[in-house]
């Protein structure tokens, strides 16, 4: 289904371009589409492989034009949350939709169209409901986007039946640990940074790799689920737990005369010396309620859920 969104994607922005006057050409390779328009060259990437993504954006593309070498512009479209371009232009869902629209319209009255002139215009209401891949609304909540359909998650689980959107609560932490102990010139150091995720159900620790959470409004339609566990206790557990993890046992060496004695010691960090930061996150889940069944699919990662998420499991 990526893929084909991704073709429709390349045939969509061709039109786009050919209405502002481009000549286009479909390309394999790196990219899927080069536009040429008088002086000036910009090259499509339409995409959700992260390595893809950041090769296409970091590296530069030039063209001769009238015996010219001009650098290329470059444009990206994707559903991956976790990227950001550094170089490249990167169209959302709905800018693509109205651009769509607003090329179809000047084809239509043979007007003028402008890539320009579209993207400083405020975007109409048509274009304000919410789609996959993004989270609707403009701040609030903090999300993971909700990246699969409830028929596609209706797919997975292979069987038919009502869908419902749930929101399950999550404590994002961040820390970040300083400090240093010594002990007869033997020096230990407790930095360490990082980050993790708990459910605020259960309890249970969950890895969800390096995805940022996003502000966003939850969908009205979504059941949202309450947190059992409290921030303030969340924080003190992931102190605590990092505290022991963070603690070090050396051996050390001593010499008295033809003698050798051998010391442990442990090492452990302050409660001070651990800053924490704690946030809810909703994680979004389908739950498809077959006849005998119901089973639920991570709305971010596409996974299907052995065991109910609000029940003793973590959502992967």
């Amino acid at each position: 289904m990526v893929e084909l969104v991704h073709a429709n994607a390349v045939i969509e922005i061709r039109r786009i371009l050919e209405t502002a006057g481009y000549d286009t050409e479909e390309e394999t390779g790196a990219f899927n589409l080069s536009a040429v328009r008088g002086r000036e060259c910009l090259i499509v990437l339409c995409s959700d492989d992260l390595n893809l993504l950041q090769r296409f954006d970091m590296t530069p593309y030039t063209i001769m034009l009238s015996e010219t070498k001009v650098r290329c512009d470059k444009l990206i479209f994707t559903g991956n949350a976790y990227f950001r371009p550094k170089e490249a232009e990167m169209w959302s869902r709905d800018q693509l939709e109205q651009y769509i629209a607003r090329s179809a319209m000047a084809r239509i009255y043979s007007e003028h169209f402008d890539l320009d002139e579209v993207a400083a215009a405020p975007a109409a209401s048509a274009f304000s409901r919410s789609p996959v891949g993004s989270i609707p609304g403009a701040s609030g909540d903090q999300l993971l986007p909700i990246r699969i359909t409830d028929r596609d998650a209706v797919r997975i689980a292979h069987q038919e039946g009502p869908t419902v959107l749930r929101m399950i609560p999550y404590w994002y932490y961040q820390y970040v640990s300083s400090g240093e102990a010594s002990y007869k010139g033997k020096m230990v150091s407790f930095d360490a940074e990082g980050s993790g995720w708990v459910n605020a159900i259960n309890g249970l620790e969950a890895d969800f790799g390096d995805v940022v959470p996003m502000a966003g409004t939850v969908p009205a339609d979504a059941d949202v689920m309450n947190p059992v566990n409290s921030k303030a206790d969340t924080e003190e557990k992931v102190r605590s737990d990092l505290m022991q993890k963070l603690t070090k046992r050396v051996r050390i060496k001593t010499t008295a005369g033809d003698a050798i004695f051998a010391e442990e010691k442990e090492f452990k960090p302050a409660p001070e010396d651990i800053e924490v930061t704690v946030e809810k996150v909703y994680v979004p889940v389908w739950q498809v309620r077959g006849k005998k069944d119901i089973i639920e699919v991570n709305a971010y990662t596409g996974e299907e859920l052995s065991v109910p998420s609000d029940e003793g499991c973590e959502v992967f």
